[in-house]
């Protein structure tokens, strides 16, 4: 497995891991290059052992406002023949980090309320549901806000690596 930033010869991959997970719900080309053009770092892509990519995240960072910058998770898909081998979780850890080097205070992220094994990936890393969203996917589709607090996530982070080392 090898995670690594997007290149624009990487986004037909994409969009095609993206239709696969998502259906009719995809994000657009137009979006994709959009975030491609803006924050290429923001868009992480997964290969297998035979260097296909199998999944990809796309992270944004937003911009310091009293004192607290915001990003998130806009997405993460993994194609459906490498879902529940690790994929998921490099790509996240992998978004989390370009979320802490852009000095990223909170992380949030929007996940479909039936999507269990999304929202126990999140979890397990931190995030903390904090919202309903009724009807966000669509009528009776409900979504859930879940949030991230970075500094402390890097602090718990920290600790753990001090008590291991030490």
């Amino acid at each position: 497995m090898r995670v690594r930033g997007c290149t624009l010869g990487d986004l037909p991959d994409v969009i095609r891991i993206e239709r696969a997970s998502f259906g009719p719900d995809s994000y657009s080309v137009t979006t994709f290059l959009a975030h491609v053009f803006r924050d290429r770092k923001g868009l992480i892509v997964a290969e297998d052992e035979d260097h296909r990519i199998v999944g990809y995240a796309l992270a944004r960072v937003g911009v310091r406002w009293f004192g607290i910058r915001r990003g998130g998770i806009t997405s993460i898909a993994v194609e459906p023949s490498h879902r529940r081998r690790g994929f998921g979780q490099a790509l996240l850890t992998a978004a989390l980090e370009y979320l802490r080097q852009s000095e990223v205070d909170e992380a949030d992220l929007e996940v479909n309320v039936s999507n269990r094994a999304a929202q126990s990936l999140y979890e397990s890393v931190g995030f903390v549901q904090t919202k309903m969203l009724p009807h966000y996917y669509g009528p009776n589709r409900d979504g859930v806000k879940m949030i991230l607090d970075t500094r402390r996530q890097m602090a718990r982070a920290t600790s753990a690596t001090r008590s291991s080392n030490g």
